[in-house]
């Protein structure tokens, strides 16, 4: 039980030797873009369309 009497030491950052200057700059801070909402297909066929208009399909 000594080890809960014995006192706590508390060193600064100077006393370990180490630098806390910061090393990033910001530069600038934005919102992200909207996100446009996602919308239901009844069919297979109609997913296929939307993916050939959006150009997402292979082949």
């Amino acid at each position: 039980m000594k080890a809960k009497k014995k006192p706590v030491e508390k060193l600064s950052a100077v006393d370990l030797g180490i630098d806390l200057t910061p090393i990033l700059e910001t530069l600038k801070v934005t919102e992200p873009p909207q996100r446009v909402g996602g919308g239901k297909v009844e069919n297979v066929d109609e997913l296929v369309t939307k993916l050939k208009e959006a150009g997402i399909t292979a082949v």
